[in-house]
């Protein structure tokens, strides 16, 4: 490890660090330690940062917001990179953006300079990069994930910058490329539509009113699961068959998909409990900590409710946490 630490060191510079706790950087507070990590304020220490690992044959991975990530309570066997690149430029309809940058702030920038599309991210948790990583936003809305809006991405591939189009990222439910290739995401330019602003305002207040049902007062990794989609008329039969009599059902076949909230809730789910990890009380595809939870407790209450959801239901439920470490 000391000479791992010292080519770090001298190849990055004197921010590398050793053994620190991910859990402080993650928004369900749960994580061991990192054997090595960067805080990269720029693009450039991200890829050098890439590039390094690539040399030393080192694990690497990229954290932003510590969103729908789930870390192992034996923490990570190689370098974190804490993307905070946060520079953001808006030139016309389009807007430059850093992975590190909040979501957030993403939003509330664009309807500054009279843009708009994309207010449904404003209270999605997270970076630029994770929500490009795992096409974050609102799936019911038409155009309402990030995908929709992206122009170009810049990922490190291979040890070299690589400029991504929109087609090329292929977006789609909860994914994309960087998914399979786990290229390090480095920035991205959204274009934009011209809008007004007290409209985007309004939709904003919308979207932000909409989540007060979610536990954002307690740690969490935002959803666990993904929702169930319902591609084919044959799919649309098997659920009426299934799940006959449901509230809303027909409301949620209509959308073609099934939200997993819906059916851990049908399946009597919320509040279980395993350690410290609950499901959460107001929204049931949350796992909340309680205080202390460990990785291996939100593990086992996830592979409880996977269980339960199939056996009652017959519906298979896919994880839409990342895990790290495990």
């Amino acid at each position: 490890m000391a000479d791992i630490l010292k080519e770090l060191e001298k190849n990055l510079g004197p921010k590398i660090q050793a053994n620190v706790l991910l859990s402080k950087y993650t928004n369900f507070k749960i994580g061991g330690p990192a054997k090595y990590m960067l805080v990269a304020d720029t693009s450039a220490e991200i890829v050098r940062a890439g590039q390094v690992a690539h040399e030393l044959n080192l694990p690497l991975i990229v954290l932003g917001g510590g969103a729908n990530v789930l870390v192992s309570d034996r923490g990570y066997d190689g370098l974190v990179v804490i993307a905070k690149n946060q520079q953001l430029e808006v030139k016309e309809n389009k807007i430059f953006a850093g992975a590190g940058v909040r979501l957030g702030f993403l939003v509330t920038q664009a309807v500054e300079a009279g843009l708009t599309g994309i207010e449904p991210l404003v209270a999605v948790p997270g970076t630029v990069g994770g929500a490009i990583y795992g096409n974050a936003g609102l799936p019911q809305e038409p155009k309402g994930c990030i995908g929709e809006w992206i122009y170009s991405v810049d990922a490190l591939a291979n040890d070299k910058i690589v400029k991504y189009t929109k087609k090329q990222c292929q977006f789609s439910y909860r994914n994309s490329r960087f998914k399979k290739t786990k290229e390090l995401i480095l920035s991205a330019v959204l274009q934009l539509d011209t809008g007004d602003k007290v409209t985007s305002q309004q939709l904003i207040k919308k979207y932000v009113g909409a989540r007060k049902g979610q536990p954002y007062n307690m740690p969490s990794s935002g959803c666990i699961f993904t929702n169930v989609e319902i591609k084919s008329d044959a799919q649309v039969k098997e659920a009426q068959e299934k799940l006959k009599g449901r509230e809303k059902l027909d409301q949620f076949l209509e959308c073609k998909q099934l939200p997993s909230s819906w059916l851990i809730d049908q399946a009597g789910l919320k509040g279980k409990k395993m350690g410290k990890a609950q499901v959460s009380t107001d929204h049931a595809n949350y796992i909340v900590n309680l205080g202390g939870a460990k990785a291996d407790d939100v593990v086992m209450l996830m592979s409880f409710i996977k269980q339960q959801v199939r056996d009652k239901f017959g519906i298979e439920l896919h994880e839409e946490v990342q895990y790290i470490g495990f």
